[in-house]
C-alpha cells in the first residue's frame, strides 16, 4: 500500500473572511482535492463552518478534530477504506488549557502493522517561555516514541509532522540566543537519539509572510520519520514537497489568498 499525505497550517482558518479570503474555505478544499491525498491534516482550524464544508466536500473521507478550550484545532481527513484510529494527546498541552493538543493517527497497514502519525502544532515565539514549551513537547515526542518502540520490539513506524515553530530563542541580556537553524539542528540531534530523522524538503522555507513583511521566510514545518519508511522522491532528491507559495508564480498573491504557511506533501511506498 502507498499513502499520499498532506498537512498544512492554514492561517487563522475560521471560514470567514473578506476580499481575497472571502471564499477561502472553498479554495483550500479545491487545492486539497487537486492533490488527492489519502490523509490530510489542517492546522489553525477555528470555525465550525470549516468542518461542515469539508465533510460535505469530501464525502469519501472520515474526519476527526481535536477539541478543548484552545482556539485553534487540528482537523484530519482519512480516505474511506483505510483503517485508522484517532487519539487526542493532551499531554502536549502541558496542563495549559490554551495550548494545543497533538493528534495521533494510528493507521493499520495491509501487513497488520501500525503506522503512527503524530500531527503537532507547537508553541510559537522565540521567547524563553515559547522555546521552553517546545522543548518540553519534544520530550513528550521522545516518550511516545519510546512507548511505541517497546510495543513493537523497536520496529514501529512513526512520523512526527506539523508546524513545529522552530524559530529559535531570544534571551534578554544574554549571549545564549539561538537562531531558527540552530534550533532545528538541536532538534535533529534530540530526535535522532530516538531514531527519528528529518526529511528533506524541496524548498528551504515553509513560512513566508510576503515580500513586504518585516518577518523573513522561515523553516517552521517539518517531517521526522523512522528510517524503516520508504519515502518517494519529490524532486531535487527531497522527500517532502513544499507546495503553495513556494511553487506559485506570484507568491504574494498566493499568501494573501491562502496562508503564510505552505502545504507540505509526501508519499510513503510499500506499507
Amino acid at each position: 500500500m502507498d499513502l499520499r499525505i498532506l498537512f498544512w497550517n492554514v492561517e487563522h482558518f475560521t471560514g470567514k473572511g473578506r476580499g481575497a479570503r472571502a471564499d477561502r474555505v472553498a479554495r483550500v478544499a479545491d487545492l486539497i482535492a487537486g492533490e488527492d491525498p489519502d490523509i490530510f491534516a489542517l492546522m489553525e482550524v477555528s470555525g465550525a463552518s470549516v468542518f461542515t464544508e469539508f465533510t460535505a466536500r469530501f464525502p469519501g473521507y472520515t474526519f476527526s478534530v481535536t477539541e478543548g478550550t484552545q482556539v485553534q484545532e487540528i482537523l484530519i481527513g482519512v480516505r474511506g477504506g483505510l483503517t485508522a484510529f484517532f487519539t487526542q494527546r493532551n499531554e502536549f498541552k502541558r496542563s495549559n488549557p490554551n495550548l494545543r493538543p497533538a493528534a495521533l493517527l494510528s493507521v493499520t497497514t495491509p501487513g497488520e502493522e501500525t503506522l503512527s502519525l503524530l500531527f503537532s502544532h507547537l508553541k510559537s515565539l522565540p521567547s524563553p517561555e515559547g522555546f521552553g514549551l517546545r522543548d518540553a513537547m519534544f520530550d513528550k515526542v521522545r516518550g511516545l516514541k519510546k512507548a511505541i518502540d517497546r510495543a513493537s520490539d523497536g520496529q514501529g513506524k512513526f512520523i512526527l509532522l506539523g508546524d513545529l515553530n522552530t524559530m529559535g530563542l531570544n534571551m534578554t541580556y544574554s549571549d545564549a540566543d539561538m537562531t531558527g537553524d540552530e534550533e532545528i539542528a538541536r532538534l535533529d540531534r534530540i530526535l535522532a537519539a530516538r531514531d527519528l530523522l528529518r526529511q528533506t524538503k524541496t524548498h528551504p522555507h515553509t513560512f513566508n509572510n510576503g515580500s513586504a513583511s518585516s518577518y523573513p521566510p522561515a523553516d517552521l514545518d517539518h517531517v521526522y520519520a523512522t528510517p524503516n519508511l520508504d519515502f518517494a522522491d519529490q524532486g531535487q532528491g527531497a522527500t517532502v514537497r513544499v507546495a503553495g507559495w513556494a511553487e506559485a508564480a506570484d507568491a504574494d498573491a498566493w499568501i494573501t489568498s491562502y496562508s503564510d504557511h505552505a502545504p507540505l506533501i509526501f508519499e510513503l511506498r510499500g506499507l
